[in-house]
Formats: structure tokens, sequence, C-alpha cells
């Protein structure tokens, strides 16, 4: 499900840092602390993890702040006074209710970043309107637009083997020496990790964000997706001829002059996504754990949020 809010800036303007994310992943936090402290330590600290995994994921993304009148200087954005989207979107019922619950319990004037710091960088937003937003008929081939960046990574050792990252961590481990444990698939030694964010024309893109999808198909349903059946090295394939793929608009890319990558900046760490309209195949019921969980990685810091076109 999907709840899409509508603010207004409840001063002339609202001043906030271009990489704003973090406000907003703490803000979601504060709406759920809100409600309960017990679930928004277990979703922050924990998360929901298959079997032994070290790893877990949150099972929420969100969009960008979607502004009628904004301006961008400098490092800021500036959001005149006139109505900002926001839509945040889970397939797990509990995440949703301790959301809204939380956001009534906070008030109408919500803070997001501080606005008290003296730099400008936070401000104090009006919630004109909370609503749940319809939910699209779910269908073998459909077309969506990104709300927030989608991003898929690859984490490699210094002989450079390569291991997807299909549960978020890769960027926030590149260059560090230590073993982790990603799901299942472990370094194992003392090795130099390197990260690599999969651009959409490249090898690997789509199965990264397939895998991605299955592992949150089985933590929301507790069984594995239809036609998918589990290999010996620990990935699902699909018996079915059809394969899932995501393909991006040439047109919009053409456009674009294939410049659709955009970089946020998420405590000092740079992930790389892209923005763009694309044409996805695959498993009806994999396509709308995407759309309600996230495609790829790190939704629960603003990125795989899409709507359909």
């Amino acid at each position: 499900m999907r709840i899409r809010l509508t603010l207004k800036p409840a001063d002339k303007k609202a001043v906030l840092p271009i990489n704003y994310n973090y406000y907003l992943t703490s803000l979601i936090y504060k709406f759920i602390f809100s409600s309960s402290r017990n679930y928004s330590s277990f979703l922050h600290n924990k998360g929901y993890r298959i079997g032994e995994s070290k790893k877990g994921f949150k099972l929420f993304t969100y969009s960008m702040l979607n502004g009628k009148k904004y301006s961008v200087k400098g490092d800021k954005i500036i959001f005149e006074n006139a109505e900002v989207a926001w839509e945040i979107s889970s397939p797990v019922d509990v995440f949703l209710q301790h959301l809204i619950t939380g956001a009534f319990t906070q008030g109408q004037v919500i803070n997001i970043g501080n606005e008290n710091r003296g730099d400008g960088m936070g401000a104090r937003f009006l919630i004109e309107q909370v609503e749940t937003a319809k939910k699209p008929d779910f269908r073998d081939i459909m077309r969506f637009t990104c709300l927030s960046p989608i991003t898929v990574s690859k984490i490699y050792d210094k002989t450079g083997a390569w291991k997807t990252a299909v549960n978020g961590f890769a960027g926030e481990v590149a260059g560090l020496n230590k073993n982790i444990d990603n799901d299942g698939d472990i370094f194992g030694g003392d090795i130099d990790l390197g990260c690599h964010y999969i651009r959409p024309w490249e090898d690997g893109f789509s199965e990264a964000i397939e895998q991605n999808l299955i592992k949150k198909y089985r933590l929301v349903y507790g069984k594995d997706p239809d036609d998918y059946i589990k290999n010996s090295g620990n990935f699902y394939e699909n018996k079915d001829i059809s394969k899932f793929k995501i393909t991006i608009d040439n047109d919009y890319m053409n456009r674009k002059s294939g410049k659709i990558t955009k970089k946020i900046n998420f405590k000092n760490t740079e992930i790389i996504g892209f923005m763009a309209p694309f044409e996805i195949t695959g498993n009806p019921e994999l396509i709308e754990i995407g759309y309600e969980a996230g495609f790829g990685e790190k939704g629960s810091i603003g990125c795989g949020c899409v709507k359909t076109v």
C-alpha cells in the first residue's frame, strides 16, 4: 500500500539541502517511534531477515519531494509557498499503520531537518492531506517512471571477482577491509572491497533487481514466487520462457543525451542511481513488490520508488 502526503511550507518558503534523504528517513522513523518504540527499534536495528542473515530489509521506500514551485541554488533546494507531494510505500501493513498513527501524533506541523541549526538547512511543513494512493492493476508488462532513483550495485574483492549486492549493502562498505555477510554470500579472509553501481545498460542490471525482488517477496509472503527455482549458486531462476527484464525508454534517453544518472549523498556515502521511464517484463507479483517496497537497493533511504505511466 502507498500513502501520499500533501505538504506545504509552514513559512513563506522551505529551504533544505539538495541531499535531504537523511532528513526524510529520520522523519519516517520519528513517525513510527511516536506510534511504537518497539517496532521503530526493530525496524532500525534489525529489519526483516531471511534465515540467519545478518543484514535486514526495511521493506519500505519513498519518493523525492515533488514541489509545484521550487528552485535550486547551490547546495540548497528552496520550496516556495505551494503544495509538495511525498509518497511512502510498503507491502507491510504494520509499518503503514504505525507511520500514519505517528504522523497524526506529531500534529499538523512537521520538521524536516532542523530549522534551528542556524544554517537554514531545515524547514517546517504543514500536513494538508494524508491519503491512500490507488494501487495499479499489476500485469506481466508495465511501464513506470521514477519518483526516486533506482540503484543496484555489485561488490568485488581485490582479485576482481564480482559479487552482486542484492541487499543494498555494497555502497556502505566500498573500500573497507572487513568480512561481509551479504545475505548468504560471505567474503572470507582479509580482503579489499570495492563497489560499482550498475548502470541500466550494463550486464547484470535486470538480474540484480530481480534477485533483490525475490528476497523481498520471500520476506513478505514466506514462500518462493511462482515459476522460480533456486539453483546451486543460491540464485533463483525463472522456469518460464518470459524472463524478467527492465528496458529504459530510448526516446527519453536520447532527449537526455544518456544523462539519466543521479547521485545522492547519504551520510557522506555517495550513491548512484538512475531516473527515467522504463518498461518492465516479469512476474506480476514481483512487479508489485517492487512498486510497494522499491525496485533495487536502499529503498529505506529513498531509492527505487516509482509510479505507473
